[in-house]
């Protein structure tokens, strides 16, 4: 027994010892990292490490308690996680059982983050502008507008090449991507180049009133999202609501048949516009005819035009209505097809009466064709140099064997050397294709004239005027010139890409014939642009509120021989002191036109001897002049 209790005895007194021995006590706390910086807004994780009595150490990060001295420079949440807020400094304390321990945080200012361009995803017509913004997000959050700072780029300049300051300007159809860059910092958006989309239509003739019998041609105008209008007339689908009062053609000729009233719709891609055609029961009473008692050589051509009076005193165009008929075919033809009705050719030397015959009534006016024979043929310009893909009117003018001239424009045969390199139409509008020389000629009856035309790229571009200012309402004209490879220079208004930056304020136009016409809708300003062959360049339009208080035709009272034109001009003056020239834009009228028909540039024809008055009218406002014709 007594081994036994000896053991017991050791045993109890090891036990007794260890209950003696005390646990290891916290000593310190670290806090790192020690000294850290971060930028305002950004987060930084602090660590808290405790040092024991025995030299242990333990991670009491989550444990911790944790505080900061100054909460507007930055705050800390359980864990350690710190945000900062602004520029400055604070003292970060992890604390627990009486120890502390300390860091000290250092906020510097924000830092670029993020940048955005916007705007995204966006879709530009060819040749049109487009501004785009960056804006920055700061690690604070807050944002700054980076836009003439950020160095910009495009992924292929050839689609679309972006300046500084983020305008970028649409040279070619397919998809880029823009790139700000500030710093290191880079945001970007796709950008797509794609051809302009129909917006609206319009019908530009309004109300029209004709006669029971007689015809009217309609045009429709397309208005596009990148500010242009273009001539639409054969593309849209025409209708009439009335058939049974007025059939409208395909090629928007409508022709009346009964007296009422229709309405003529022109539709596009389901896009619509309509006018009212009314036609009244009012009889022919009079026809005339001009241009009266001229003379033109065999092979030669002259456009007649024909205007009727009618019951209720109304006067009316004809010359697609009326029947046309020469008395000598032998001396003169004229034709009744359509594209060239009412157009005489001369034949041989002689004399005839060209007469225009509608509902029993007709009026007549002689035409003489001289004996001279043709013996050259000039076309200018003799050379010249043409820009790829632009267009250039050559004219062909023909000398007699009596000394006289005359132009052929539309009787010469026109041929191109090398239709790969240009092509020439019936009327002498050549179009470049591809750089390289190229002839074109214009031939009368086995007499020819030429021109030697060199296709060239184009170098630089230009606007002008820079800047215009022109009345609501109104319209202004702008032309574009090319510089060539070989640094000579070309008109090419008819070719460019027309585009308007604000189609509330202002539309460009492409209709045949109205090219580089910018057509004021409302008061503000526009940048107007031109596009060839990839190279951009722009002009400032500002629209006034300006009002037309006046208009004065010139000459005054002019005086003409039978047998020739006279061309009026029509200058308006406006509220705010400027004039503007309204030639092509007001509506001309003569208040005889037995004696003088004027068309609608105020070129008036003679058709017999006596006065007329000439008015011009544009928006409420009118001014007369008398035309005499002796």
């Amino acid at each position: 027994m007594k081994k036994p209790l000896i053991l017991l005895a050791l045993v109890l007194t090891g036990l007794l010892a260890g209950c003696g021995k005390s646990s290891p006590k916290l000593a310190s706390i670290q806090v790192t990292p020690v000294n850290p910086s971060v930028a305002a807004g950004l987060t930084q994780q602090f660590r808290a490490t405790g040092t024991y009595s025995d030299s242990t150490t333990k991670d009491l990060t989550s444990t911790a308690t944790w505080s900061s001295s100054n909460a507007t420079v930055a705050t800390i949440a359980a864990g350690g996680l710190a945000t900062s807020h602004a520029q400055g400094s604070s003292t970060i304390t992890a604390s627990q059982d009486g120890f502390t321990g300390t860091a000290t945080l250092q906020v510097t200012a924000p830092v670029l983050a993020s940048v955005a361009v916007t705007p995204s995803n966006a879709t530009i017509p060819l040749g049109t502008l487009a501004q785009f913004t960056a804006t920055g997000t700061l690690t604070d959050g807050s944002t700054q507008d980076l836009t003439g700072t950020a160095t910009w780029a495009s992924s292929d300049n050839t689609i679309a090449s972006i300046a500084a300051g983020g305008q970028a300007t649409a040279r070619a159809l397919g998809g880029v991507t823009i790139t700000a860059t500030s710093d290191t910092t880079s945001g970007s958006t796709p950008l797509t180049v794609a051809p302009a989309s129909l917006v609206s239509l319009a019908i530009p003739d309004g109300d029209v009133t004709i006669a029971n019998g007689t015809s009217h041609q309609f045009a429709a105008i397309g208005i596009y999202n990148d500010g242009s209008r273009h001539g639409l007339t054969s593309q849209v689908t025409w209708g009439s609501s009335q058939t049974s009062i007025a059939t409208i053609s395909v090629s928007g000729h409508a022709r009346a048949l009964s007296p009422g009233a229709t309405t003529i719709t022109a539709t596009l891609n389901l896009i619509s516009a309509s006018v009212n055609l009314n036609v009244t029961n009012a009889t022919i009473a009079a026809i005339a005819v001009a241009p009266s008692s001229r003379t033109i050589a065999p092979l030669t051509r002259l456009p007649f035009t024909a205007v009727g009076t009618f019951s209720d005193a109304s006067t009316q165009v004809l010359t697609a209505d009326v029947d046309w008929a020469s008395s000598n075919p032998a001396a003169a033809t004229i034709s009744n097809q359509s594209g060239t009705l009412g157009i005489a050719t001369g034949v041989g030397s002689g004399a005839t009466t060209i007469s225009a015959a509608f509902g029993g009534v007709s009026g007549s006016v002689p035409l003489t064709v001289s004996a001279a024979t043709l013996t050259s043929i000039a076309v200018t310009a003799a050379t010249a140099g043409l820009a790829s893909g632009s267009t250039l009117p050559l004219s062909a003018r023909a000398t007699f064997s009596d000394g006289t001239t005359q132009g052929v424009d539309t009787a010469a045969t026109w041929t191109s050397s090398d239709d790969t390199i240009a092509t020439v139409d019936g009327s002498g509008l050549v179009t470049g294709l591809a750089p390289g020389p190229v002839t074109i000629t214009a031939d009368l009856s086995g007499v020819t004239g030429s021109a030697d035309l060199t296709v060239e790229s184009v170098t630089d571009l230009q606007i002008s005027p820079a800047a215009l200012s022109i009345a609501q309402s109104t319209t202004g004209q702008f032309n574009a010139t090319a510089t060539l490879s070989d640094a000579s220079t070309q008109n090419v208004t008819g070719s460019v890409i027309w585009t308007s930056s604000a189609p509330a304020v202002a539309i460009m136009s492409s209709v045949s014939g109205e090219k580089g016409d910018a057509v004021a809708v409302a008061p503000g300003v526009s940048t107007i642009t031109a596009e060839i062959a990839g190279l951009v360049t722009t002009a400032q339009l500002t629209v006034t509120s300006a009002t037309l208080d006046s208009i004065a035709i010139t000459p005054a009272n002019p005086d003409i021989a039978l047998g020739t034109s006279q061309k009026f001009k029509a200058v308006g003056t406006f509220s705010d002191g400027t004039t503007q020239n309204l030639t092509g834009q007001v509506s001309w009228s003569s208040s005889d036109v037995s004696v003088a028909i004027i068309n609608e540039f105020g070129v008036a024809a003679s058709a017999a001897t006596g006065t007329t008055t000439i008015s011009a009218a544009f928006n409420g406002v009118s001014a007369t002049t008398v035309l005499t014709v002796h």
